[in-house]
């Protein structure tokens, strides 16, 4: 009942002739508050609907899938908070396990000045460009292939890499940021301790982080009238290990890299996204085998890069004046993906290729629906594997 009723609300609130053009903030002599939410509601088929493994050995599915799904991907409600233009407090909630509920943005920021600002609590970590990015203007519906039957590590895509390797996405740390030079650039740097160190531990060796340390650097540039933002991102990160005898050791630390381009922006016409990752894969050896930490032996090293292109068409300008149900549609926005990954450079043939055409139909603000297919390929020899998706989001 609850889930039918949340997914009507979304559709009902797409559909709305009118909608808040923007965040809801309240004011006082002393504090700002800021509200905003969203809700996704996803569907989705899966080349894998079927999936009979005897009858389909060269197959890329590991099970069957549903014909089509329909779920509630993202409910989340926002508050944040600015006293006295010093400090800045989040707390954001995800909704949409219904059992549960979801911290995702909890912090609070000390301003000292625009060059100097230190923020603690769980936060996204400034790296993987795509991550950093709010869920609710992200080009693409899923920022890895996400095809239902197939396994991740199969489908590999950059966000994938980044996410399984625990550079992305958030975490427990304190940070040091700032701009510098007018904003022209921009830095982030910190420490972040893991959210689930314990649990980390009991399921060794594939574990958790128990300590990592990032920084991002970024260039804000300008080429005519489009906006073009460069930086680069670094991480290192400590991965517990068990010995022969059973203890727990760290101090073992695997590298990242990231390379970020960003040209043009969310508000229209043309926008780029591409970035490359490279560094040492802590879950295997340069042999491909399971990493043991034996004294000879060495991380993988892994290499990807994803590149997303999209074309805003603003189809109801800013100067319209007339009613907006007569033009529904504010703009739309054909997009293409495109990814690769290896998780390991040392071995031939486990590299993996991902595409995804996709259309966006903007009714007001952030408020849309999206239609991706993904498709991925693989240089091993096996058959390739597809997903259809759409969103409904409201947003506010």
């Amino acid at each position: 009942m609850r889930r039918g009723f949340l997914a009507g609300a979304c559709c009902l609130a797409l559909l709305a002739p009118a909608t808040l053009p923007a965040q809801v903030q309240v004011k006082s002599k002393a504090m700002e508050l800021t509200f905003s939410g969203r809700l996704q509601l996803q569907g989705w088929s899966s080349s894998c609907s079927g999936f009979l493994p005897l009858e389909e050995p060269d197959s890329a599915c590991v099970e069957g899938a549903a014909p089509f799904d329909l779920f509630l991907r993202r409910a989340r409600a926002s508050v944040q908070a600015e006293i006295i233009e010093f400090i800045d407090l989040k707390l954001e909630l995800d909704f949409s396990g219904f059992e549960d509920v979801a911290a995702k943005d909890v912090w609070a920021r000390l301003n000292f000045d625009p060059a100097l600002r230190v923020r603690f609590g769980n936060m996204k970590r400034p790296f993987d460009g795509f991550q950093v990015a709010s869920s609710s203007k992200i080009l693409t519906i899923e920022r890895d292939l996400d095809i239902p039957g197939v396994s991740p590590i199969k489908a590999l895509s950059l966000d994938e890499l980044t996410t399984r390797f625990r550079l992305s996405d958030r975490d427990v740390g304190i940070e040091i940021s700032g701009d510098i030079a007018g904003g022209r650039f921009a830095y982030r740097a910190g420490y972040w301790a893991g959210q689930q160190i314990q649990e980390a531990l009991d399921t060794l060796p594939n574990a958790d982080s128990r300590g990592q340390w990032m920084a991002r650097v970024q260039a804000r540039l300008q080429i005519g009238d489009m906006p073009l933002d460069i930086a680069v991102a670094g991480a290192v990160t400590d991965r517990p290990f068990v010995d022969s005898e059973g203890f727990t050791f760290t101090g073992k630390y695997f590298g990242d890299l990231e390379l970020w381009l960003e040209l043009g922006d969310y508000d229209g016409g043309f926008h780029l996204q591409g970035e490359y990752v490279y560094g040492q894969n802590p879950f295997a050896n340069k042999q491909g085998d399971f990493l043991d930490f034996l004294p000879t032996d060495e991380f993988a090293l892994a290499q990807t890069w994803q590149a997303v292109a999209g074309y805003k068409i603003v189809t109801r300008p800013e100067a319209y004046e007339g009613p907006i149900r007569k033009r529904p549609i504010e703009a739309i926005e054909p997009i293409f993906r495109v990814t690769w990954a290896d998780p390991n450079t040392a071995i031939d043939e486990d590299d993996n290729w991902g595409l995804t055409p996709g259309l966006q139909l903007f009714f007001y603000g952030r408020n849309k629906i999206s239609f991706n297919w993904d498709f991925a390929l693989f240089t091993d020899g096996t058959d390739p594997a597809s997903s259809f998706k759409l969103l409904l989001q409201a947003y506010f």
